[in-house]
Order: structure tokens, then C-alpha cells, then sequence
């Protein structure tokens, strides 16, 4: 859950005129945008570019929009001049009908930040600077063609978990498996499934995945049924769907029942001292939830865990003193789930943003299986998010799986695969996110819960039994070497020896057998117009016992 920013977009303006040559870079600057708003150009802050620059973004409403000329198709670097001298500030670019909050760190000189590295087509591309907190000088646009090596996406099929339970590491290898390939629909509710229920009884599909909430774990309210999240994840699971749960902490103390900053004077800090009142808190909540956890584990259901989210934006109390308290928080959870209560049952997903000191958040690759952004977006903005999803490829080097972790609008699904924008799922908040025609209009509903590009629960596999194997390219073990050939369009099987006959099955990851030969001797080639695009296991049985490979068609 967040607090919201949202911009309101009421009049789209455009600029052009600039040379397209970008042999290093060419600057739009801010006077010669087309200003809405309040928004002035102004003088009086020193040190800026050409003859001005524009402020202060006070109103909803307020923006410059730019159109950039591109004159060849490619990757480029957007740089944004600015000033903060009111203090840390969050604001939104809008580019071609993307939507991205950029933060401008507090300054009181003109500096640049990097919008990030997009793809852009050649003409005329729209740009715009919308005020979300508003409060800073913009100064100028910089556009320049990247040469920076693309970031290499290379993301270990290994848990934090050191040793996670078998059902922990299917689900994180089907994750695995369809990242960049799919999307999953999902939904958050606050008690069941209510909200996947009404998605069902309005487009005829559920989501994939369900979100649920510990937050009322930690009270004895005689009003809540703490029984209820256990049930429906364990009945959710059943039907190989994915449960998510995050925590909205309530105020450890019990002095409130909060977990906003503003409502509650809990003190995080207190973290490194073990003897406080604080920590002793904060270790009983975290024993608490762990004896729910570990019912779920004693059923062998996995789930995605995402605790202590939006830290960064300090709005809840577990950020409210900064990074470095959070981080010990996080570790100490994990350690105390992990290592002394001995639950293997999380994927731990730690929500992270695209500010400049996300880094100085992040608890570390030994504590996080996934990355989540949190994005509601103005209503109608439809766009894949991509500026963010690149900004976190990109500061996170391509190690961590990266999601959608929650959502107001729904991204079209063409977008984000016209985009390459790989969210593995997105997570609709509940209530009004899901019900609102204006958040969420029916037909777009329908057609998100329609496209191939998205998972709905009838579309998951069997989870209880899904292949876990290490590799996906090429295997050459136990005496035969599997590989698929997409020069010559087969999949490959051959056996190192012909001491014995074997059994050949590829099934597709919802148990289907797309191929079946018994009793072969020599090689076999299977061509690949048999097989639709997807994920494959090969399962080869022999006198001796029976080797599964997972390929990748």
C-alpha cells in the first residue's frame, strides 16, 4: 500500500525544432518548452543553462513538455538539469505515454540526473516534466545516443534460503522459467480471495496469483480470524496458484495500532540495541508471524514473502529512521525466520524504487530472492513502465528477477511485451483499484485477462510437481546430450552409447505429452514445428532409472 502522488494530466503540449545530430548530445532547454501551469520561467537561481530555467512546479497541473527528434532508431541516454534548493524532491517524466517518478535529490545548484537509458524512435518523441511533489527548477532536457554495453540479465536459479524446501524451489523455477516470457495477473485482498472472486465473475478467469496481508498477526482482536490467511493460501496453492504475502506492521510497542510514521512514535533505530524494549518487540512480532509461516510450511506451501515494503519512502515506520535500521530489521528477520525458526517456505521480494540511493536500501543478494516496484500510475496511463523496469536492470546489473510488486492501473499488456518490459507478475491493489471503471474499466479488464501474454490461474502448471533443474541450455549427463538447434529448427537427442534402448516423452509445463517415442536405440530429432513456443521437459527413461532436461523452445 502506498501514498499516493498522482499526477493530473488535463492539456498536452509539444516543442520541436532542434537538430538531430547527437554526436554528444543536444540540449532542450526548459524556456524553450512549452510551459502549463503555473509554471514561469525564471532567472534568479545562478548557474543554470542558456537563458533560464523553469519553476516551481507548485500546482497540480503544472509541466514542460518537450517533443525530441531522433533521427535514427536506438538507445539514448535522457539526462534532466535541475535545481532543488527546497529539499528532496520526487517528480514525474512522461515519455511517449511512459510514466516514471525520477528523484531529484536536494541542491541548491543546477545538476543532472539520468532519466535512464530508453529506446526511442526515430521522429519525433514526447517528453513531458510533470509536477508530482513538485517544488524544484527544471533547467534543461539532455539527450545523447548510448554506447554503454547492454546490461546481461543473468539471474542464478539459488534462494537466499540456504537449504529451501523442495516446493519453495519449484515455484522459484517456474518464476524463473517464464521471466521475460509472460506476465502474471494477480490481485490483493485483505482477508480471502474476494477480489479475484469478483475478477472471475466479471471476465470468467482468475489470477494467477492472490495477495494477503499479516497485518492484524500481531494483535488478539477477537473480531479477526487469524485462520483465514492460512486456509485460503493453503486452498490457493491447491490450485497451483501463487500466493503472495506482504505485512503491514502494526506498531510493535502496542502503544498504537499504526504502522504509518506519522501515527506512531515506535523508534526502528532501536534495532542495534538489544536490550531495548524495541527490539525485544520486534523479535516477539517476528515469532509470532513465524508460527503462521510455519503452519504453512508444515502444509508445504511456498510463498512469495514481501515484509518491511516502501521502507524508502519513510511513510511507514520501519523507514522512518532511514536505510540502515531497515536493513538490520530485514536481517535480522530473515535470520531469525530462516536460521532459528527454520522456515524454507519464502521467496523474499524486497521493494525497492529507481531513486538515486535505492542501492543504500537494498539489505543485500544473501537476503533477496526478488526486487519489486510499487507504481500507481495516474488513471489511464496504460504504459509498460519501462523506464523504471530498466532503471532497476540496470542499477541491480541483471541479477534479481524483477516484479510488479503492487499496482493501481493495469498495464496493457501489448505495451509490455511491445516494450520488453519483463514484470513476472503484477499485484492490483484491492477495493477500488480492482473495482473503479475509471482505475480499471471493464473491457480493459477483459482483454488483460484475455491476452496471451498473461497468466490466469487455469494457465499455471502443476506447481506440486514442476521440474527443478539448474540448467536450460544444453545437458550432456547420464549419458546423453539434449540441446535444441535453432539453426536446423530440432531438438536434439543423443545418447552417448547404445548399451541399452530408451524411452523418449516431452511434456509442456502443463503436464502435456507434446512427443512420445518408446524403445530407440539411436539419436532422435524432434522438429521444432511440433512444439509451440515454451518451456519443455524431456524425461528419458532407461533400464536403470529415468533423467529429466528442461529446455526452452
Amino acid at each position: 500500500m502506498k501514498k499516493l502522488h498522482l499526477v493530473s494530466i488535463c492539456f498536452i503540449f509539444t516543442f520541436s525544432g532542434f537538430n538531430t545530430a547527437f554526436a554528444q548530445g543536444i540540449k532542450y532547454e526548459a524556456e524553450s518548452g512549452t510551459l502549463s501551469g503555473s509554471v514561469t520561467i525564471q532567472n534568479s537561481q545562478p548557474g543554470f543553462s542558456g537563458t533560464g530555467y523553469a519553476g516551481r512546479f507548485e500546482n497540480d497541473g503544472d509541466k514542460v513538455s518537450f517533443s525530441i527528434n531522433i533521427s535514427e532508431t536506438g538507445n539514448y541516454k535522457i539526462f534532466i538539469g535541475y535545481a532543488a534548493p527546497y529539499g528532496d524532491k520526487i517528480n514525474n517524466i512522461v515519455l511517449n505515454g511512459n510514466t516514471a517518478e525520477v528523484a531529484f535529490p536536494n541542491s541548491s545548484t543546477f545538476k543532472e540526473v539520468l532519466l535512464g537509458k530508453i529506446n526511442l524512435d526515430a521522429g519525433s518523441n514526447s517528453l513531458s516534466v510533470n509536477k508530482n511533489w513538485g517544488w524544484f527548477l527544471l533547467d534543461y532536457i539532455r539527450v545523447e545516443k548510448n554506447t554503454d554495453p547492454d546490461v546481461i540479465v543473468s539471474i542464478p536459479y539459488q534462494l537466499a534460503t540456504p537449504t529451501p524446501l523442495i516446493e519453495t524451489r519449484r515455484l522459484f523455477s517456474y518464476l524463473m522459467d517464464n521471466f521475460g516470457k509472460n506476465i502474471h495477473s494477480g490481485t490483493m485482498s485483505l482477508n480471502g480471495i474476494e477480489e479475484a472472486e469478483w475478477l472471475f465473475s466479471q471476465t470468467g478467469k482468475y489470477p494467477a496469483l492472490v495477495g494477503l496481508d499479516f497485518m492484524n498477526h500481531n494483535r488478539n482482536w477477537s473480531w479477526y480470524d487469524k485462520t483465514v490467511l492460512v486456509n485460503e493460501a493453503r486452498k490457493w496453492h491447491r490450485r497451483n496458484g501463487l500466493v503472495a504475502i506482504l505485512w503491514h506492521w502494526r506498531d510493535p510497542s502496542g502503544v498504537t495500532d499504526e504502522f504509518y510514521t506519522d501515527k506512531t512514535s515506535f523508534d526502528v533505530s532501536k534495532i542495534s540495541d538489544t536490550a531495548s524494549a524495541e527490539y525485544k518487540a520486534m523479535v516477539t512480532d517476528i515469532d509470532i508471524v513465524s508460527g503462521y509461516i510455519k503452519q504453512l510450511q508444515d502444509s508445504s506451501i511456498p510463498f512469495l514473502f514481501r515484509p518491511l515494503h516502501e521502507a524508502s519512502g519513510k511513510w511507514f515506520w520501519w523507514g522512518a529512521k532511514g536505510p540502515e535500521p531497515c536493513k538490520a530489521l530485514w536481517r535480522l528477520m530473515f535470520n531469525r525466520m530462516v536460521n532459528y525458526h527454520g522456515l524454507k517456505n519464502m521467496v523474499w521480494v524486497w521493494t525497492t524504487d529507481t531513486k538515486s540511493d535505492n542501492m543504500t536500501w537494498y539489505p543485500g543478494d544473501a537476503y533477496v530472492d526478488i526486487l519489486g516496484a510499487d507504481i500507481y500510475t495516474a488513471n489511464g496511463d496504460l504504459g509498460s513502465q519501462i523506464m523504471t523496469y530498466n532503471k532497476l536492470k540496470e542499477d541491480f546489473q541483471g541479477k534479481k528477477l524483477i516484479t510488479l510488486s503492487e499496482n493501481g492501473p493495469v498495464p496493457d499488456p501489448e505495451n509490455l511485451s511491445a516494450d520488453k518490459a519483463s514484470w513476472s507478475w503484477f499485484m492490483t491493489w484491492y477495493g477500488s483499484f480492482v473495482h473503479d471503471p475509471v482505475i480499471n474499466p471493464l473491457n480493459h479488464w477483459q482483454k488483460v485477462m484475455n491476452h496471451s501474454y498473461v497468466i490466469t490461474l487455469d494457465e499455471m502448471p502443476d506447481l506440486q510437481h514442476y521440474p527443478i533443474i539448474t540448467k536450460t541450455a544444453e545437458y550432456e549427463s547420464h549419458n546423453f546430450r539434449v540441446y535444441i538447434n535453432r539453426s536446423d529448427g530440432y531438438l536434439h537427442v543423443y545418447p552417448s552409447d547404445n548399451s541399452g534402448s530408451y524411452d523418449l516423452n516431452v511434456f509442456d509445463i502443463t503436464g502435456r505429452i507434446a512427443y512420445s517415442r518408446i524403445k530407440n536405440i539411436q539419436n532422435i530429432s524432434v522438429s521444432l514445428s511440433l512444439l509451440r513456443p515454451g518451456i519443455y521437459i524431456v524425461k528419458i527413461i532407461t533400464s536403470k532409472g529415468y533423467h529429466s532436461y528442461k529446455v526452452i523452445r
